[in-house]
């Protein structure tokens, strides 16, 4: 009988471990369904970017605009840089991606150094104008290019983004005006974290 209790209690220990390795093994991120936003990017070092490159406990904050831009675009990324510094220590799982709509004047200026200018937390991203396009659809974005004159340098692109706040496993971001303040920016991250 002690023999019979023994093998029981020795199966039970062997099951417990078995349960507890399978519970222990991380998860790994699948690819996300292609009716989800996302994007298909590079960053400066030529690595290439999705949504599923980011870990699963991260909060990114995605902004699509344009390095070259004057107001709405350093607006906005400063209130997102504000925003981060509020939160403390939390702010370190947060991920800006920074989205560069107009890859032609973005191959003239260094997005790293523009980046760094908001804070290490911030990626810069660009692409093929087809990929930057479809990663602009996705999230629902709308660019337009005004040229000024027959010289193909001379244009403006006028965007509406908001500021995407999302972690990378949710089926959706959240959208918020990109004139939003730094408290309310916070309040999102904080409520994504």
């Amino acid at each position: 009988m002690k023999r019979l209790a023994s093998i029981g209690l020795g199966i039970g220990l062997l099951a417990s471990v078995g349960a507890a390795t399978f519970v222990a093994v991380p998860h790994q991120a699948g690819t996300r369904n292609a009716e989800l936003e996302n994007f298909h990017l590079v960053g400066p070092t030529g690595r290439s970017y999705s949504i599923e490159s980011f870990p699963s406990g991260s909060v990114l904050a995605i902004y699509f605009g344009y390095t070259t831009c004057l107001r709405i675009c350093p607006t906005a990324l400063n209130s997102i840089a504000e925003a981060i510094d509020s939160l403390g220590a939390a702010g370190t799982s947060v991920q800006v991606v920074f989205i560069d709509m107009d890859p032609a004047r973005a191959a003239l200026v260094s997005i790293p150094a523009y980046m760094e200018s908001f804070g290490p937390r911030f990626l810069g991203l660009t692409g093929s104008s087809d990929d930057i396009e479809r990663a602009a659809k996705s999230f629902k974005v709308k660019v337009e290019r005004i040229q000024f004159s027959a010289d193909p340098t001379d244009y403006a692109m006028k965007h509406t983004s908001p500021i995407f706040v999302m972690r990378p496993n949710d089926p959706h971001p959240t959208p918020l005006p990109a004139t939003s303040s730094p408290a309310a920016i916070a309040a999102a991250l904080r409520g994504a974290l």
